[in-house]
């Protein structure tokens, strides 16, 4: 306890000095991905790693479910547009699904973490899809028209374009319409996490990620509890499958769920759900339970293509592989 305070300590001293401009943060990630990369195995293009995790009557379904979803607003038959601009029925018609993007950003207007969702009414299954924040994605400058490709963590500042830019981004990347949207700030969620006293999580060993507002958080092995950027930490390590994994995403979003959602005094919820950006209807999810009997996770791991552009890194995609991604998340057996 004392290092780990220590170690507070001096991540809180040295906080200013990490607020550098834009060049200078992406030359220190760029030391930090370095590092990272010696505990990494290589990835070659394949098919995604996708883990089934059986929650039966587990919180987080019933949480999720009534954070994202109401039964009332899917459609019987999902409509799509064609390239003509003709409404035309979609070939996922016969398993009616709904889709759900729920962003975090952070005070520089980043999207770190970005959590894309598909639920089937009838299979009553939901599938989660964690994307790279280093992603290299469309993204529209809403000033001139014009789309450009860079990393999907500028989604939301560029052009100006909010919240609404992070869902045509996500929606272009994987040519797949996104029903509803929302973006929650990384101090909104750490003020739900710090309300209920901050969330317990077990880790198997000492790792070290890369943080959000400094360089990069060292856990201990065992447990630790954790605030709201640590949590998004976490999450983002587990979307590339540095330290944790697909279990491990579960589980943290399972804590976060169980943890606040399911324990936050309902009008104290309701703040902080109206804090949220976009067209999520907060005030009917709130309202509406649904049953839920699994949930599974789709990875984008096994895609994954390190890259470097201009001295940049990002991680890019085979179309082809997006394209069974896209698939995985709307096919419901």
């Amino acid at each position: 306890m004392k290092d780990k305070r220590l170690r507070d300590k001096l991540y809180n001293a040295t906080d200013q000095d990490l607020r550098f401009t834009k060049e200078d943060r992406n030359e220190v990630f760029e030391q930090i991905h370095k590092l990272e990369k010696n505990n990494i195995k290589k990835k070659t293009f394949g098919y995604s790693s996708k883990k089934f995790a059986p929650l039966t009557a587990s919180l987080l379904v019933v949480g999720l479910c009534i954070f994202l979803f109401m039964p009332s607003i899917l459609p019987g038959n999902f409509i799509t547009e064609n390239k003509e601009g003709n409404a035309s029925e979609s070939v996922y018609k016969e398993d009616a699904f709904l889709t759900t993007l729920l962003t975090v950003k952070d005070d520089n207007n980043r999207v770190p973490i970005n959590l894309l969702l598909t639920y089937s009414k009838d299979k009553k299954t939901m599938k989660v899809l964690s994307i790279p924040r280093d992603t290299y994605a469309p993204i529209l400058d809403k000033h001139n028209g014009t789309t450009s490709y860079d990393k999907l963590t500028f989604a939301y500042d560029y052009g100006s374009g909010g919240a609404e830019n992070v869902r045509t981004t996500v929606s272009t990347l994987f040519d797949l319409p996104i029903d509803y949207y929302g973006v929650i700030d990384l101090e909104t969620l750490s003020s739900m996490i710090d309300s209920v006293g901050g969330i317990d999580y077990d880790l198997q060993e000492d790792i070290q990620v890369r943080a959000i507002s400094q360089v990069a958080f060292e856990f201990k092995k065992g447990t630790n509890r954790l605030n709201g950027e640590e949590v998004a930490a976490l999450i983002m390590d587990a979307t590339v499958g540095r330290n944790l994994n697909e279990e491990d995403q579960l589980n943290l979003i399972n804590a976060v769920v169980n943890e606040t959602i399911n324990v936050l005094p309902q009008t104290e919820l309701k703040q902080f759900m109206t804090q949220i950006e976009g067209d999520l209807p907060i005030e009917k999810l709130l309202e509406n339970k649904m049953e839920l009997p699994s949930i599974q996770s789709v990875s984008l791991i096994d895609g994954m293509i390190d890259t470097k552009i201009d001295d940049a890194y990002y991680i890019k995609f085979e179309k082809d592989f997006l394209q069974s991604v896209s698939e995985e998340l709307t096919t419901f057996n």
